[in-house]
């Protein structure tokens, strides 16, 4: 700012000029020091700046920005504010917030000796947590948000998220450029949309841009299930390999016990005498409370087996399960092939889609349509007699 004497309506008078805060201002003295004291004690005057420095990166952008989009349309920032604060009552405002923060993490991780020191659970994942999702589903779900997160941006403002955006991520296959199957985009981009439900939900968002999206179109595939000769092949491949794995081969194959409720299992759950399963609802992946019948050949491989809850059962399975593949001649073992088996041959020999899907675990409507008449009804009879040949009977079934 400048202090200079000049001449207004024919009278000499001392002026100061000069920018505060962005904006011209002038003002006049009568003298040279009244105009010098003021501009020494405007100099002083840091409040604005203060204020200013104060703020966030983020916040100084959107004044810079308001700022400069009220001057092109032609009105001032505190004109914006008065008309909201009188045409804008009731309305709801969405939040600003950023992705990675939206997401948040699923907590402390106790196989870490520090984890009493790490954040709590937060955002979307944190919200999953306080549901009681499954560790295994929290997991997966847990790794495509952050594949989500790492290819959009972590400081990308939820808002200004597109279809596009969500689109080009799925067609290219996340951040790593994977060749997704199609059942890998459609499920993918179902647990994006119910991110920005969720986000909708916490005024982040007032649209779901996943919604804008087409679907995928799934083939009805048939499950892949063993014929009868591979049910042997496993059984004796499982009883050299490793005979306790006998009775998780057991549950899989001849109760229809998914494998990661049978990792939940213990000999509590297992009746012999009543010939039943009980499975509490913590232990179901339904959190249903479910009975399972035990056959007679169950029975006879149960009993060669080994007692619940075996000791690192995960991994002893895993290694069965690549030695079987290797032997039996698999490039990659067909997925959950020994509880679809069970869905397979049990609907087959007992023609009664409720009681299949009462035992299974699953909906009446799913296990119809999946597993009706993939095998012939003598098929399922031969299945139900594959017995170990030490068995009472002294027999064993062989594949037609």
């Amino acid at each position: 700012m400048k202090v200079k004497q000049i001449k207004q309506r024919g009278e000499l008078v001392w002026l100061v000029d000069g920018r505060v805060n962005g904006k011209r201002q002038r003002m006049f003295f009568d003298t040279k020091p009244q105009a010098e004291r003021w501009l020494k004690a405007e100099s002083k005057d840091t409040t604005a700046q203060q204020w200013w420095l104060g703020l966030t990166n983020g916040d100084r952008a959107d004044m810079m920005d308001a700022f400069e989009r009220s001057r092109d349309i032609g009105f001032t920032l505190r004109s914006a504010v008065d008309y909201f604060e009188t045409q804008g009552r009731g309305n709801k405002f969405l939040k600003k917030c950023t992705l990675g923060d939206a997401l948040g993490t699923t907590g402390p991780d106790k196989r870490h000796k520090n984890w009493e020191q790490q954040p709590k659970a937060t955002g979307f994942l944190g919200s999953k947590v306080r549901m009681g999702v499954a560790r295994a589903s929290l997991s997966t779900l847990k790794s495509l948000m952050y594949d989500f997160r790492d290819y959009i941006g972590a400081d990308t403002q939820v808002a200004t998220i597109s279809p596009e955006m969500i689109e080009s991520w799925v067609d290219e296959g996340g951040v790593r450029g994977g060749d997704w199957a199609t059942i890998t985009k459609a499920t993918s981009l179902k647990r994006i949309r119910g991110f920005f439900t969720w986000c909708i939900k916490k005024d982040f968002l007032s649209t779901n841009p996943g919604a804008k999206l087409e679907g995928f179109i799934l083939d009805d595939s048939e499950p892949c299930y063993l014929k009868l000769d591979q049910v042997i092949e496993f059984l004796e491949i499982t009883r050299k390999h490793d005979p306790e794995l006998l009775t998780p081969a057991a549950l899989n194959l001849f109760c229809g016990i998914r494998p990661s409720e049978v990792r939940r299992m213990t000999q509590a759950n297992i009746s012999i005498a009543d010939r039943e399963i009980e499975l509490k609802g913590k232990q179901t992946k339904t959190r249903r409370r479910r009975f399972v019948d035990i056959s007679d050949n169950c029975l006879e491989w149960l009993k060669l087996g080994g007692k619940m809850p075996l000791p690192n059962l995960n991994h002893r399975w895993h290694t069965l399960i690549a030695e079987a593949k290797a032997e039996m001649g698999f490039d990659k073992w067909p997925h959950d092939c020994l509880r679809h088996s069970y869905c397979s041959y049990y609907l087959a020999a007992h023609e009664n889609a409720a009681k299949a899907a009462l035992q299974a675990g699953h909906t009446e409507s799913i296990l119809f349509r999946h597993y009706r008449k993939l095998v012939k009804k003598e098929q399922a009879e031969k299945f139900w007699n594959i017995y170990p040949e030490d068995a009472q009977d002294q027999f064993k079934v062989v594949a037609a």
